[in-house]
């Protein structure tokens, strides 16, 4: 995306980057820190808002218990007579606003041995005192909870809270056992106290925190006791919410809520509808009562301080990076304007116009100034060097066209047109060389030194290039003007070798391999001054036979020395292949060498050939294994093969 664009574009879009980058980290870091720290002041304030609640609550539920206590110690103090009993309820009830009703009921026959049920009941009706007594089977208030769980438990219980179909409110009743007083032992009845819950669910809904904020109550069971929303109490706990919303986490805070903990938790939502929106819980017990008080806060309310002022500062942030783009935007125009002023003239540069690109020295001393001071060098210097390479390019283009005239002179030295002698259908020649540069030291030559017998070299001279093509051109001429009949290969190579070392003054030598053929009888005469051994094909046995004859490399030692001479004699159909070091020194990629066994093999392989078949055939096969490899030598093949005649010019079948 960006290495299409200017560099304006480019700076701008970096540091804007990284620059955002780094701000939304640290703003992410001051939102998390700062967040914490005012979750920690709402916890705060949560607990000393709660804590003045419970206490409120715990206040008037500690007098009802304490009246309770009371009216125990009185029972437990003297015998009792049923009007004591109703003056002790009645005042109990009269100067307690906070109490719906007391009773006061005995175990069966303790009260008095002719009374299964006694028990006395005072309560609110209309606003006034009304008292009932229960005593009948009807009644049966041994299995009333109320009853039957503080007198098995042996200890005062407040109940669950219970809606009074008789008195149409929601009551908690605080019931304790109380003792015979005679003996002080037994737990004869229970004094309970019926606490109408309407000034609690006033009392609640007065805790208030920030603007929708608002507390509940539950009961040790779960129950929600007081809530805003009416239809919630006394019909669902926190438990029956959790499984209707499926909220696992709801489900835990309301297990440590009946535990008798204290927390501050988020939530999804508090009632039976869908989650709709994020508060967050604080709930604290009411030790003596085992209930708990729960105060939602709304998140958005009580995050809303550090959003309005991340909101500004996010403002303030858009608003920097306007700023900073106008000035990224200015400092970048002024770098990149004498940048274009570069670019313009390397253009110029580029169409070869070095006139007209008109530069100005720079001014200034900055890196901006050393470039366009190095590029005015570069234009003078570059000017100069066009003018140099141009005399370069005008001497190499001169020295190509003359070696492109040593190679034709070179390759006009060399007989190619085949077959050299139609004439003499005795004998077959075929012969290619390709050169490693423009001009080589390889060459062969093949020429009749009389009707009968006919001359054949093949030869590799050391080096490459014009020198060796220089060396190569006189040795020719030597061996063609000391080829005369009657001398041998060894006396020939011997004269050449004598000539050679006399005029030769560079430390050059040549490897040659020559041959004489007689082409009635197929004798071949042949000497080799240190080149490879030819192969002669035997067609009647499909042998490889190696020429192979003594003798050094031409042209450096300048004692007199002898030449081995050695002779074989051709049958029709044989053939020799001669070839220089250039077609088995040959390698691949893995720096292997092409090597005689291969050169071997293609020749036995495709000897029912026709001769130019078989060169062409393994120079294929030579370009094809160097695939690849630049050719280090010169690359010469030629066959010479032999049919035979009989004195009548009939073929002979030998």
């Amino acid at each position: 995306m960006l290495k299409n664009r200017g560099i304006t574009f480019k700076l701008i879009f970096l540091l804007l980057t990284g620059s955002t980058l780094i701000f939304a980290l640290i703003f992410k870091y001051d939102y998390e820190l700062t967040k914490q720290i005012i979750l920690r002041n709402a916890e705060d304030s949560a607990e000393h808002i709660a804590k003045i609640a419970v206490n409120k609550i715990e206040g008037v539920l500690n007098i009802v218990e304490r009246i309770n206590h009371n009216t125990v110690y009185f029972m437990e103090g003297a015998p009792q007579t049923k009007e004591g009993i109703k003056r002790r309820l009645h005042q109990v009830v009269e100067n307690n606003r906070e109490i719906y009703g007391a009773t006061i009921a005995f175990e069966p026959h303790t009260f008095d041995k002719d009374l299964k049920y006694f028990g006395s009941y005072y309560f609110r009706s209309d606003g006034a005192l009304k008292f009932m007594n229960f005593g009948s089977e009807k009644d049966n208030y041994f299995n009333q909870d109320w009853y039957q769980v503080p007198i098995e438990l042996r200890q005062p219980v407040w109940s669950e809270p219970y809606f009074d179909p008789d008195a149409q409110i929601i009551e908690s009743t605080y019931s304790a056992p109380f003792r015979d007083n005679a003996t002080g032992q037994n737990y004869i009845g229970i004094m309970a106290t019926d606490v109408d819950l309407n000034w609690l669910h006033e009392t609640v809904a007065s805790v208030k925190m920030y603007k929708t904020g608002y507390a509940f109550l539950i009961s040790k069971n779960g129950t929600i006791v007081t809530h805003p929303d009416k239809e919630l109490i006394m019909n669902e706990s926190i438990f029956s919410i959790a499984e209707t919303r499926a909220d696992k986490k709801l489900r835990e805070i309301g297990k440590a809520m009946i535990r008798g903990e204290m927390g501050f938790k988020p939530i999804d939502g508090f009632g039976t509808g869908k989650k709709s929106q994020k508060l967050w819980l604080f709930y604290m017990p009411l030790k003596s009562e085992g209930w708990t008080l729960g105060l939602i806060v709304p998140d958005e309310e009580l995050l809303s301080g550090i959003t309005v002022l991340h909101n500004k500062i996010i403002a303030l942030v858009f608003a920097g990076m306007l700023l900073l783009t106008i000035f990224i935007a200015s400092i970048s125009v002024s770098i990149t304007r004498p940048l274009r002023r570069l670019a313009a003239a390397t253009k110029d540069i580029a169409r070869g116009n070095l006139d007209d690109c008109k530069m100005t020295k720079a001014e200034t001393k900055d890196e901006i100034g050393d470039l366009t001071n190095s590029f005015i060098y570069m234009k003078t210097a570059l000017r100069e060097y066009i003018r140099d390479l141009t005399e370069a390019t005008r001497a190499r283009e001169q020295i190509e066209s003359e070696l492109k005239i040593a190679h034709d002179i070179q390759m006009s030295f060399l007989q190619k047109l085949f077959p050299p002698f139609p004439d003499r259908p005795e004998i077959d020649l075929f012969a290619t060389i390709t050169p490693a540069k423009e001009v080589g030291g390889d060459f062969y030559d093949f020429f009749l030194i009389d009707d009968t017998h006919l001359c054949f070299i093949i030869a590799d001279v050391s080096g490459k290039g014009v020198p060796a093509s220089l060396f190569m051109a006189m040795t020719m001429t030597l061996l063609r003007a000391q080829t005369t009949a009657g001398l041998s290969p060894d006396e020939i190579l011997f004269n050449v070798n004598a000539k050679l070392v006399k005029e030769n003054n560079v430390n050059m030598f040549v490897t040659i391999f020559y041959g004489i053929l007689d082409i009635v009888t197929g004798n071949v005469e042949f000497a080799n001054g240190g080149h490879n051994p030819p192969v002669l094909y035997k067609k009647n046995t499909a042998e490889l036979i190696p020429l192979q004859c003594g003798g050094i490399v031409v042209g450096v030692v300048e004692e007199d020395i002898k030449f081995d001479k050695d002779m074989v004699t051709m049958q029709s159909g044989d053939f020799i292949l001669m070839y220089t070091d250039g077609v088995t020194e040959a390698i691949n990629e893995k720096e292997e060498e092409f090597g005689e066994e291969r050169l071997n093999r293609l020749i036995s392989e495709n000897c029912d050939k026709s001769i130019e078949s078989i060169i062409r055939l393994i120079n294929d096969e030579v370009r094809q294994f160097s695939a690849g490899q630049p050719q280090f030598d010169d690359i010469t093949l030629m066959v010479l093969k032999y049919e035979g005649t009989d004195n009548t010019g009939n073929k002979e079948e030998q």
